[in-house]
């Protein structure tokens, strides 16, 4: 979703007449000609665009808490959090300092009080940096030397006296700012800038696939969004994946109406009501027609317009109707953030959906849930649906069959691939090097064969893995975080696991030591039932990985040690030893 977002600046360069005003109890005639010790008064309007909503944690020195996990049944979690919409962060940051003609017109209200009582108004048409006065009503205000306050609104805010209303339905485009002690003491003429701000706030939903990004492709049907997206509707490559859903709140707990009170400076929110919303996720679009290997990381789950003081507790996301990777997917979620939402600022809820209950790859190349392939043998947990390999149930034996094997990886102590890493970030985004098939390691990886068949579906042999497996083993069935909270990840799949960087890190070398990798608490029974439901063992111990790093000037092989707590990593000799729990490739039936 793309929202249109401007900045305008009027200037009244060609006041000339003056503001005559009728008597009454709360407001003071000023001369209709500009007498000595007045001043004319220049207006410069920006309209300033919805702010990042920051403060989302209570305080912005608070720490972010944990979102809680729900469960929506048959292996699906969900993770509500509030997060500060930064997604245009960097336009914003370079739009601030531009001011342009409107785009289209304008019709705003300027007010000037003193003491309470109005001195003065004005009321016209903005179109680009051309200013139409109101029929019949003058086209400055000239206003005596002194102190005053003033307030400018346009026309979806009402104004009575000295409150002005907003509506809900308004929330949008209702657009207001206040000024106060402006000392007016300049001759002939004055400028008084405003800097008018939304009167509602902007929530946006997205709905992120943690570890289950929906494989998409591009249909012949063209629709046109913004100039850098893809023009071709997308559709999800499983004919079967949908996802409609409904926004609802509490009862009586939306603020349906905002009145604040201009002398006072005061708000009062007099009437409230109910919020609904129903759609369907829409799989978006792609930059050309047919299977381009495309995956729709999120989605959006549709945005609103609200006044301040909603509290985000008070809505609830509900999955009507759902499915993904042949999967049922429905449920309510509750969204457990209190969080009163304020004017100008733009929010991002983001609910997070994460497949919990294994997928296996069977021998005959299917791959499915076990209760729904009963007879077949299972050969691999499944990390995630759309990264198509499966990790073996069992290590690599010895040549005994009598348990584990401890393999070297080889006998040399130099670089042995061309993919090698000598930072964290790389090392935690990519992770696999490639090693040749001619490493003992790599060989005892290719001997799994003679435990396990090779599906037909395969695209590989066995193989040693490399890091990412295992982390999106951990992702699915551990609980280990992918990101960092606030990290949606909305164009950059290769931030994924920068949350596990050690604090300062060396960007150039591994500094600190691998020890310091920041690996969370890990749910490790659930993690070890995934082998242990289909007859496997869980993998316990130390692993090479298919992964090379220069550590210290010297050629190592990364290791994962697997323990009832949880990961830990090492960089070991190759010529040391270790196990190896080998990975296959496969094509599935979502490639078709």
């Amino acid at each position: 979703m793309k929202i249109n977002r401007f900045k305008v600046t009027f200037i009244l360069l060609s006041m000339l007449a003056s503001v005559a005003l009728s008597g009454c109890s709360n407001e003071d005639n000023i001369e209709s000609q500009p007498q000595e010790g007045m001043a004319k008064i220049s207006f410069k309007i920006n309209e300033k665009d919805y702010e990042a909503g920051e403060d989302v944690a209570g305080t912005r020195a608070a720490a972010p808490t944990k979102p809680k996990l729900q469960d929506l049944g048959d292996g699906w979690l969900a993770e509500v959090s509030l997060e500060p919409d930064t997604t245009h962060a960097k336009e914003a940051k370079a739009a601030e300092a531009k001011t342009r003609a409107i785009y289209g017109s304008a019709h705003y209200t300027i007010q000037a009080y003193q003491g309470g009582v109005k001195k003065g108004e004005l009321k016209g048409t903005f179109q680009g940096s051309t200013f139409t006065p109101d029929a019949g009503t003058a086209e400055s205000i000239f206003l005596p030397h002194g102190t005053y306050d003033f307030v400018c609104f346009n026309d979806k805010v009402s104004a009575n006296g000295t409150q002005l209303t907003v509506h809900r339905a308004d929330a949008e485009t209702a657009r207001y700012v206040v000024k106060r002690g402006v000392v007016i003491n300049q001759d002939p003429k004055q400028y008084v800038a405003f800097e008018i701000k939304h009167a509602g706030a902007f929530l946006a939903t997205t709905i992120a696939f943690v570890n289950c990004n929906i494989k998409i492709f591009g249909t012949n049907e063209r629709r046109y969004t913004n100039p850098w997206e893809g023009t071709y509707v997308a559709r999800s490559i499983n004919p079967t994946d949908h996802i409609q859903y409904s926004w609802t709140s509490n009862s009586n707990s939306i603020p349906e109406t905002m009145n604040y009170d201009f002398v006072t400076n005061t708000y009062s929110y007099p009437t409230v009501g109910n919020y609904s919303y129903s759609s369907k996720v829409d799989w978006g679009t792609t930059m050309s027609p047919g299977k381009t290997n495309t995956y729709r990381l999120n989605t959006g789950a549709g945005y609103a317009y609200f006044l301040p003081t909603t509290d985000c507790a008070n809505l609830k996301f509900t999955i009507t109707d759902g499915s993904l990777y042949d999967r049922s997917l429905t449920g309510m979620i509750a969204v457990p953030i209190q969080k009163q939402l304020e004017a100008n600022k733009r929010y991002l809820l983001v609910i997070r959906l994460l497949m919990t209950k294994p997928l296996y790859l069977f021998s005959d190349g299917t791959i499915g849930d076990l209760d729904k392939n009963v007879g077949k043998t299972p050969i691999g947990v499944i990390p995630r649906p759309d990264g198509n390999y499966a990790i073996a149930l069992n290590d690599v034996v010895d040549s005994y069959g009598a348990g584990s094997a401890n393999i070297q990886w080889s006998n040399t102590t130099t670089q042995e691939t061309s993919s090698v890493y000598t930072n964290y970030k790389d090392l935690l985004r990519e992770g696999v090097s490639g090693a040749s098939g001619t490493i003992p390691a790599v060989q005892a990886a290719a001997s799994y064969q003679s435990q396990v068949s090779r599906p037909s579906t395969a695209t590989t042999s066995w193989m040693v893995p490399g890091l990412s497996p295992f982390l999106w083993l951990g992702v699915s069935y551990a609980g280990l975080p992918e990101r960092k909270q606030g990290k949606v990840l909305y164009y950059d799949p290769g931030n994924y696991f920068e949350n596990l960087i050690p604090e300062g890190a060396s960007s150039t070398e591994f500094i600190p030591s691998p020890s310091f990798i920041n690996f969370s608490s890990m749910n490790m029974t659930r993690f070890n039932k995934a082998f242990t439901d289909a007859g496997g063992t869980a993998p316990q111990g130390r692993y090479w990985l298919d992964t090379e790093v220069i550590d210290g000037g010297q050629a190592k092989q990364v290791v994962i040690d697997i323990s009832s707590s949880g990961y830990r990593l090492d960089f070991a000799s190759k010529q040391s030893s270790a196990k190896i729990r080998p990975i296959i490739h496969f094509k599935s039936k979502w490639d078709d």
